[in-house]
């Protein structure tokens, strides 16, 4: 997994799209600006530009820039799900299994859609927040690792009992990494030679074994003894990414 790639010094190209896709595109763009800036700020005709339509043909599709965002971060985290699902598909099998996938596809997501990520994990607004679509997307995005923490305390795999505690362990591990690739400061405190994939399995299975009952430890260890170590680098395939967006926009 290469570097999360810097802030572009150079301005955003144009996007293409067809002309039946111009919605999506719109949305696209507004990810790639909140990648760039960082923010929320910036004007519809930003978005206009970069997608290579006018500012009233993206009034035909959503009302403002507030409705914009709402659909955004709708967008995101139907990505994210999706990525999940994906990454469970190919590298879990077990509860703990499945917990170490999704971990390595939220930190998999922060680095390729970081606009996204920003605009749903740092970024939300009133509206958002207000949106049905929103708030049960994120709602299950919540349940499908809570659901997996409860079936491991229920089997005898944490010694951490606590379910809010084991969850918070994992978010803030999931979250701290996450944010570390997307401000660079990953750069400054590990080898210029590291493998990003390796580092995240071994981060997460640090935070992912401090929770671990004995048995949870010896069912762990066969996680990572059968676990292949090129499972993280396919997830993280251009092409693999690309064909979950175009599934979620073709809906």
């Amino acid at each position: 997994m290469d570097r999360h790639p810097k802030k572009p010094d150079k301005p955003l190209k144009k996007m293409r799209y067809h002309h039946g896709d111009l919605r999506n595109a719109i949305i696209d763009s507004v990810a790639r600006l909140i990648e760039e800036k960082r923010s929320l700020a910036f004007h519809l005709k930003e978005v206009a530009k970069l997608v290579g339509t006018s500012q009233p043909a993206i009034y035909r599709h959503f009302e403002n820039k507030d409705a914009l965002l709402v659909e955004t971060a709708v967008r995101g985290y139907q990505l994210q799900r999706e990525l999940r699902e994906h990454a469970i598909k190919t590298t879990g099998g077990t509860a703990l299994a499945d917990i170490l996938a999704i971990l390595e596809a939220y930190t998999l997501f922060s680095i390729t859609r970081s606009g996204y990520f920003l605009l749903i994990k740092n970024l939300e607004t009133n509206e958002i927040l207000a949106s049905s679509t929103y708030l049960e997307e994120r709602s299950r995005s919540i349940k499908r690792i809570t659901d997996l923490l409860q079936d491991c305390i229920a089997n005898g795999l944490l010694a951490e009992t606590d379910l809010e505690i084991a969850h918070t362990v994992l978010q803030s591990s999931a979250y701290g990494l996450a944010h570390l690739y997307i401000t660079g400061q990953v750069e400054l405190i590990t080898r210029p030679d590291v493998d990003h994939s390796v580092l995240s399995t071994r981060i997460f299975t640090l935070s992912l074994g401090s929770l671990l009952s004995e048995k949870g430890k010896a069912e762990f260890a066969k996680v990572i003894k059968n676990r292949n170590p090129m499972d993280f680098a396919k997830l993280a395939d251009g092409k693999i990414l690309s064909d979950i967006e175009h599934e979620v926009r073709s809906r």
